[in-house]
């Protein structure tokens, strides 16, 4: 079983991500100097020299290490101090099994003397995966926690759509179904530029503006209410566009999305600028690209799949769909 911290200091670990997002996660951290090789769905096998190369990256969900019954958990204490958590650690036992799991409660209580706290831990072991997961490594301990509806969209999940909307410093992002703010404010954690939130819902505008105010964002973040289908922008005044739509099963419904998706399409062909970019998550899939195709001014260039809390979404990127002769 591979150790996280190797003979040579390199730290072995097991990092998760969306579903459709391991090639965009396995180059993002090869640029940054580590070794990732995709294990599974949603999984990568990452050894780094260095724990802020992965603590860095907001497309990393969780971090766990090999580990099974028995196994010392030394290594999984220096990955909690090397993420910065510097009081007593605690544990729980992921295992519905109870004599199995009084069982390595009493083990590792006199192996390593935590303590078991199921509601507040820093190591969670997990026998049936073969995995200690790295509580302070996980995404809100990293970045934070923001205030979430049912339907938000996750922090990480957002991370790796942005990276498909190849945004660059200085560019202005509008989310125009923003619910409480995450896909501007994931943004704004890692880039320089501006960031608009639109609504219609007065209490996802004001969790989101709730969500600005814990990240220190408000000079760079904006959040108002306002109908994805009447943007009150002017035209090409919008760099890229990253929105998670509504699909019609959690939020909305699919009669909704009758207008909701040719309104909003047409929207974004007015406010994007000439070269600007938008990428839409739905799983209204059908619908919405024959939206698109009927519109005409924009094209689907590319579309990846999602699989993430028990939806299947596509995301598609959009471009401009360029004059013949130019």
């Amino acid at each position: 079983m591979a150790r996280p911290l190797g003979e040579d200091g390199g730290m072995h670990l097991i990092v998760t991500c969306a579903v459709g997002l391991e090639d965009l996660l396995r180059g993002d951290l090869q640029q940054a100097g580590a070794r990732a090789v995709v294990s599974g769905e949603g999984e990568l096998t990452v050894t780094v020299d260095e724990i802020d190369v992965v603590r860095s990256n907001p497309m990393v969900d969780r971090v766990a290490m090999s580990w099974s019954p028995g196994v010392p958990l030394e290594d999984a204490e220096k990955l909690c101090r090397a993420a910065g958590f510097d009081g007593d650690v605690a544990f729980r036992v992921h295992e519905k099994d109870s004599s199995v799991r009084d069982g390595i409660v009493r083990a590792v209580g006199h192996q390593t003397g935590w303590r078991n706290e199921p509601g507040d831990w820093q190591v969670n072991l997990v026998p049936g995966t073969n995995r200690a997961e790295i509580g302070p490594l996980a995404w809100a301990a990293r970045f934070g926690a923001m205030e979430r509806l049912p339907a938000t969209t996750p922090p990480s999940v957002a991370a790796g759509v942005l990276r498909l909307a190849k945004l660059q410093p200085g560019m202005a992002l509008l989310d125009p179904c923003g619910g409480v703010g995450t896909i501007p404010i994931v943004d704004a954690i890692g880039r320089d530029g501006r960031g608009l939130i639109v609504d219609l819902s007065p209490e996802s505008i004001a969790l989101a503006r709730n969500n600005i105010r814990t990240f220190g964002l408000k000079d760079r973040v904006f959040a108002e209410e306002g109908d994805a289908t009447y943007l009150d922008l002017a035209d090409a005044s919008v760099d890229r566009v990253v929105s998670d739509v509504p699909f019609g099963k959690r939020i909305g419904s699919n009669q909704e999305n009758d207008t909701l998706y040719p309104g909003l399409v047409r929207e974004l062909g007015r406010v994007l600028t000439q070269d600007g970019r938008a990428v839409v998550i739905t799983d209204d899939k059908r619908r919405f690209a024959d939206v698109v195709a009927r519109d005409r001014s924009l094209k689907v260039v590319k579309e990846t799949a999602l699989r993430y809390n028990g939806v299947t979404p596509t995301a598609f990127s959009l471009t401009r769909v360029r004059a013949r002769g130019r």
